[in-house]
């Protein structure tokens, strides 16, 4: 009897464990799903394949920081009041004090007894919810449903650099290219094709009106994101060699990443505007406030053009900053475009045409940095933090204005994809925004070589600005195409316009043998 006693006991304990194991799964889980939402509200499972295969090396700590804070203590403390309320139960009943018509008295407060089945209903509801609402953020039902279809999409439609004649003036001119953090046009006022209700980069909407930008409609609407084009690294790849970032699964011989994540060559298949530049002469660049390792772009841009990288750690080795600053994701934009204008001067100086690339960070999702040229003008931050941005870079474009170097310079501004910030939209957009509207990427092209035919009314994503960005610098490609995108300049039809933004995403979205094969992974 003794025994069978003690055998309950022991059954009765694992289950207890076992209850309090899934509560925490459970607890945690929908905190650190709710911390997501707010921090990366549109991002989809091509990013979150493609972030868990690379090192985290470069992250900000501001992010495991916002994380520690908002997900997973409040996940410890909710399951510690949870664990107090369940070994509770074992008591008769919970006696509180109350204050009655000026006398205290006792109230008891039985506890609930759940049977076993009804914990089973709870946390099978609980787990569904959870389950329905990460798909319905992120994509992860259309993810995988689209690894089980293959498309030949890509093959038939990629365009290799190598395989055309793309010829250059013989006057080579500089291209400077800042790829600005989240920069879409719908910080804009509506009337001139934003999302709100003032507009908040109003230097930014006076550049791209006093220069060329390719818009969607009559008003300054930018691109299209596509598949796999939706983050930083995606976007820059997207924007330099035409292509989305495909990311299935870890690679075995030969393949991008191994098993530890450290890959051995980053899209080896891939020509990109880096390699294109460097077989004509050019000295290519790219700065950055953060640290450039991050999401391997040290690697792509290294192996892509044999790019000088200035970063984070440059800026210490040089004593800009001190050994042991960091603000944010690095150094604030602020010192970013002072710096950028010593490197300018200095390559201006060479004999060789110069590429000259710069990544800004001020305005990343998590709220942005607010630094001291911050206004105080919005009630949120994050715009606040934009308005200093709009100002910044229309400075900065002011200042190559008045160099030497700027009559044979073409400057490029872009966003690398719109914001992940989820809720300034929501909380600050316009009266007539229904929320149907899908969000653009800001571009302008400063002292372009080439005119364009037309600049309105056009569909096309941010893999259309690759060659788009040759045939500003004068450049002329045979067939107007590299990669999946097409020149803008020229009328040939991109692919949005020739099949539609509906399909061209579809068929992106499917797994595609030839991208594996040519250009992820090769032999």
């Amino acid at each position: 009897m003794a025994v069978e006693e003690e055998t309950n006991s022991k059954v009765n304990i694992l289950k207890q464990v076992i209850v309090q194991v899934i509560m925490f799964m459970l607890i945690f889980l929908t905190c650190s799903l709710v911390w997501c939402m707010d921090n990366f509200g549109n991002i989809g499972m091509e990013q979150i394949v493609f972030t868990l295969n690379m090192p985290l090396k470069g992250a900000s700590t501001n992010y495991f920081y916002s994380y520690f804070i908002r997900a997973f203590l409040p996940a410890i403390i909710l399951f510690v009041l949870e664990m107090f309320l369940w070994f509770k139960k074992k008591k008769r009943a919970y006696i509180l004090q109350a204050q009655i018509r000026g006398k205290s008295h006792d109230v008891r407060l039985w506890p609930i007894r759940v049977s076993p089945l009804a914990t089973i209903f709870v946390f099978a509801v609980w787990t569904f919810g959870i389950v329905c609402t990460a798909d319905d953020n992120f994509q992860i039902s259309d993810y995988i449903k689209n690894q089980l279809e293959a498309s030949e999409f890509i093959e038939e439609n990629y365009v290799n650099p190598l395989s055309i004649d793309i010829t250059f003036p013989d006057d080579k001119p500089n291209i400077i290219c800042i790829y600005m953090e989240s920069a879409e046009t719908s910080l804009q006022d509506f009337d001139n094709g934003g999302l709100m209700d003032v507009n908040v980069i109003p230097e930014m909407t006076a550049l791209a009106k006093e220069n060329i930008s390719f818009s969607q409609s009559g008003l300054i609407e930018g691109a299209a994101v596509a598949p796999g084009c939706g983050w930083t690294m995606a976007g820059l790849v997207a924007q330099t060699a035409g292509i989305p970032i495909k990311l299935y699964t870890y690679g075995d011989e030969g393949a991008l990443y191994n098993s530890l994540g450290a890959y051995k060559s980053f899209l080896p298949g891939v020509v990109s505007i880096g390699e294109i530049l460097e077989d004509e002469g050019y000295h290519n660049f790219f700065m950055a406030g953060s640290d450039f390792s991050f999401g391997g772009r040290t690697d792509y841009f290294e192996q892509h053009g044999n790019y000088t990288i200035w970063d984070l750690y440059s800026a210490k080795e040089e004593g800009k900053i001190p050994e042991d600053y960091s603000e944010a994701w690095g150094f604030e934009d602020e010192k970013l475009y002072e710096y950028a204008k010593e490197k300018l001067l200095e390559l201006a100086s060479k004999d060789e045409p110069f590429n000259f690339s710069m990544l800004t960070v001020d305005t990343h999702a998590g709220g942005g940095y607010r630094c001291e040229l911050c206004p105080d003008t919005f009630e949120d931050n994050y715009l606040n933090v934009w308005a200093c941005a709009s100002q910044q870079v229309y400075n900065f474009v002011e200042w190559i204005k008045e160099q030497e170097f700027y009559e044979n310079t073409v400057v490029y501004i872009a966003g690398d994809h719109c914001s992940m910030e989820s809720d300034f939209l929501t909380d600050y957009s316009s009266d007539k925004f229904n929320g149907s509207v899908d969000r653009k990427v800001y571009n302008v092209f400063i002292n372009a070589r080439s005119a364009p035919l037309k600049t309105e009314n056009r569909k096309f994503t941010t893999m259309d600005l690759c060659p788009t960005v040759l045939a500003a610098m004068g450049a002329v490609i045979e067939g107007d195409r590299i990669g999946l995108g097409v020149n803008l300049f020229s009328d040939s039809s991109t692919l949005a316009e020739i099949y539609g933004y509906d399909t061209l995403f579809s068929e992106l979205s499917k797994k595609s043998n030839f991208y594996d094969n040519e250009l992820l992974y090769t032999n």
